[in-house]
């Protein structure tokens, strides 16, 4: 479904707590149930974790699920701890992301203050990054934190100064990805038109690339990006557009890589259908390579696509 406003504090703080699906040893139960892990157990292991970011990222989601089970006690001093942690990460990409994600949490319990002061911190770390990519996401993902935490004024001022340093990243593959950054925060700020300018100028550049390759992965990247905005019928026209580009590439290996390298991203954004008919031609592509070493190691990763990724 299309995103047609910007989100509330309290639909990202239960996004928050659908990553308990992905971070480890999260189990997302509650202290229901005698065969379940409890929250206390749930953060005395978190605790266990040696790296900060990591144990600050598994305590805010903790906080959240407890937030979410209306134990709003538990989840303010479950964050307190998360806090803690934030504020002693040494890498500064981390620091900006975990800080992010503490604004976000702050900001689904309604404690505006503290989601503020954390999403401040993001950004203050995001401006620490040495790599002109990295900082161009960090920025990104600042700003949301800095919307949801209803400083949009200061959100804006961060995506308009990190959609400015994209410009300044010379590899084509960093410059994709840190384009599609700030089109997806300035989606979910609520400006979607300015989303739908940075994804059409980041098409533009993906489309110059003289590596077809490189302009193949580049342009997937931007479909699988309009494919989770919600917007299919630009995504497919993407995908087909990143197909042409593989498919002009001569090498019989490297097309058979890219095409493989497409049909993952087609099937991550939901066409599973067209990801199997692109992996019939990276087989076909394969069948081509005259190293007959370089032949089989090709066609056995197609074929294994073939059975992993889902069927249409």
């Amino acid at each position: 479904m299309l995103v047609s406003k910007m989100p509330s504090g309290r639909m990202i703080f239960y996004a928050i707590c659908a990553a308990c699906l992905i971070v480890g040893g999260c189990s997302g139960r509650s202290d229901s149930g005698s065969d379940r892990p409890s929250f206390r157990e749930q953060i005395a292991a978190a605790q266990g974790e040696t790296d900060p970011a990591f144990r600050a990222r598994r305590l805010i989601v903790i906080g959240c699920l407890q937030g979410k089970a209306a134990d709003r006690a538990g989840a303010v001093v479950t964050l307190k701890m998360a806090w803690k942690d934030c504020e002693s990460i040494d890498d500064a990409a981390a620091r900006a992301n975990a800080w992010a994600l503490m604004a976000e949490a702050q900001a689904g319990l309604d404690n505006r203050s503290p989601a503020k002061r954390a999403a401040a911190e993001s950004l203050a770390a995001a401006e620490k990054i040495d790599s002109t990519e990295g900082k161009v996401i960090a920025l990104a993902r600042a700003a949301e934190a800095l919307s949801v935490a209803k400083d949009q004024s200061a959100a804006e001022a961060a995506l308009q100064s990190s959609e400015k340093m994209s410009a300044k990243i010379d590899d084509p593959k960093g410059k994709i990805l840190a384009l599609c950054a700030v089109a997806e925060a300035y989606w979910h700020v609520g400006q979607k038109e300015q989303a739908d300018r940075v994804l059409s100028a980041a098409e533009d550049f993906a489309e110059s690339v003289d590596n077809l390759k490189q302009r193949s992965s580049a342009l997937a990247a931007i479909a699988s990006e309009h494919a989770d905005l919600g917007r299919r019928e630009a995504a497919e026209r993407i995908f087909q557009s990143s197909l042409e580009s593989a498919g002009d590439i001569e090498d019989a290996y490297v097309k058979a890589y890219a095409m493989g390298e497409l049909a993952k991203k087609l099937s991550a954004a939901g066409f599973h259908e067209a990801a199997h008919e692109v992996l019939k031609q990276a087989e076909s592509a394969a069948e081509k390579i005259k190293k007959l070493d370089l032949q089989r190691q090709m066609l056995q990763k197609v074929r294994t696509l073939m059975v992993e990724l889902p069927k249409p």
